[in-house]
């Protein structure tokens, strides 16, 4: 049986609000806007990005 990705990102609808859900590694759900889930995509990429070392 193949191994589960580390993490997993979900888009949920509930009436008209819209979620944006992360887990990872089996950890309970988190739930955020879509707003906070940029924001979050942003730092991730500042932080982490595969170009974060061109700068230095």
């Amino acid at each position: 049986m193949p191994n589960p990705p580390p993490f997993a990102v979900e888009e949920r609808v509930h009436g008209d609000t819209v979620w944006i859900a992360l887990r990872s590694r089996g950890a309970d759900w988190s739930w955020l806007t879509p707003e906070e889930a940029v924001q979050l995509g942003r730092e991730w990429i500042e932080k982490y990005g595969a170009n974060r070392h061109a700068a230095e």
